[in-house]
């Protein structure tokens, strides 16, 4: 991998994931014991019976009942700690009022002390791929909010924490399908090495809050039914990143399995001796027919085929399987989910693994699946690669090690007081 290239220090984390997973240690506690937060549409988002029915073809139907849904209420908001009226909050996507809070309370986790934040060159970079409460809330033009354009416009979830914060840095919002958040770490990441800012917070955002996006999902046959010099605490340290685009592919949702595998090359900078040396690969895992085995042989095709005899197989493993595909969020649950291992120095089970697709050769791609909690491969590197894939075809790959590797030495995190 390039020496080249400045390490940038992840100091902070916050989250909301499925089920009870609200903050890091709670999805380390979900990750740990390999539970899985798959349940019943909640009735307060739609009612599921009215729109259920087992096959793919039917249209205007969902076929499955249940999903991957917050424990939490995501309407209630504390709006007037964020400076917001409670008839702004109202117009405003659930979306943005969720990310007002876990980019607070990230800030808080890295020890940031938000009057240092006013006036900074602080960039915001947001993944998202929908927006289900701009139907809910534009139904009837008659009722629609009067502000609907700024608490629906998608550029408002970085815009609006640039606003909130005084943040002065760049604020994108990007969407390149599932793998929108990745690519939004590597835009981050690109942006503090040029000197574009001096921080960034990436953030990702994902709710399912009307059936119409998912009843899409399941015509298509997408658904399965089943900082160092500031004395910041260092959570782990992002090494390279990349992303390209498929191309011309059979069909535009079909994955390209060589441009994935190139894509990995160009990030670990064709080095075989460098990639032998990663021990854990967190996969997009769609758990479709054709996305898990083109990306699986992808990786078996690089990061598998540079491992020697005298090497055990990449363990390979995926967060969906506990909260769910978060789509356009996909990329940054699989940061925090990798950055909890990087700390604990610990592999995490697969929650709700049964079988394995009989067109994934693991052996032949020497490759093996976590299916216990297993401590981090001594004779390794605290090494681990991400890879994330969209349907229009926009693939993104990074690569994290924790900070104890990057330094040399035991480098134990830290809550700030």
């Amino acid at each position: 991998m390039r020496t080249s290239l400045e390490p940038i220090a992840v100091i902070g984390m916050g989250c909301r994931f499925s089920g009870e997973a609200s903050s890091p240690e709670s999805f380390w506690d979900m990750l740990l014991k390999g539970r899985s937060a798959h349940g019943k549409v909640p009735s307060s988002r739609y009612e599921a019976s009215a729109w259920y029915h087992p096959s793919h073809e039917r249209k205007g139907a969902i076929n499955h009942d249940s999903g991957f849904f917050l424990a939490e209420d995501p309407s209630l908001f504390d709006a007037p700690f964020f400076s917001i009226t409670a008839k702004e909050a109202a117009g405003m996507d659930p979306a943005q009022r969720l990310l007002l809070e876990v980019a607070y309370e990230a800030f808080e986790n890295g020890g940031v002390p938000m009057e240092t934040l006013l006036g900074s060159s602080t960039a915001v970079y947001s993944g998202c791929m929908t927006n289900d409460y701009e139907l809910l809330s534009t139904r009837d033009l008659l009722d629609m909010p009067h502000n609907s354009a700024t608490g629906n416009g998608r550029a408002m979830l970085a815009n609006r924490l640039s606003w909130f914060f005084d943040l002065r840095g760049l604020s994108v919002m990007t969407d390149t399908a599932c793998s929108s958040s990745l690519t939004a770490l590597h835009l981050a990441t690109q942006a503090l090495r040029a000197g574009e800012c001096n921080m960034a917070l990436l953030t990702g955002a994902n709710l399912i809050l009307h059936p119409n996006y998912t009843q899409k999902l399941s015509y298509m046959h997408m658904l399965s039914a089943d900082a160092v010099a500031d004395g910041d605490a260092i959570r782990a340290i992002i090494g390279a990143t990349g992303i390209n685009q498929d191309g011309r592919t059979p069909g535009i949702t079909m994955p390209n399995q060589e441009a994935q595998a190139d894509l990995i090359r160009r990030v670990y900078d064709y080095d075989p001796e460098s990639m032998k040396k990663t021990a854990y690969l967190e996969a997009h895992g769609t758990g479709t027919a054709i996305g898990d085995p083109a990306e699986l042989a992808a990786i078996g095709d690089t990061l598998g085929a540079a491992r020697t005899p005298e090497n055990e197989p990449l363990y390979v493993g995926s967060v969906k399987g506990n909260i769910g595909h978060t789509e356009g969020a996909a990329g940054v649950a699989s940061l925090i989910k990798v950055v909890l291992c990087l700390e604990h120095a610990m592999l995490v089970p697969n929650a709700g693994f049964e079988k394995v697709n009989p067109r994934i050769r693991l052996d032949e791609w020497r490759l093996r699946l976590c299916q216990d909690a297993t401590p981090w491969p001594a004779h390794m590197p605290q090494r681990a690669s991400i890879n994330s894939f969209g349907f229009g075809g926009s693939n993104a790959h990074a690569v994290i090690e924790s900070a104890s590797e990057f330094f040399g030495s035991p480098h134990k995190y830290a809550p700030p007081e």
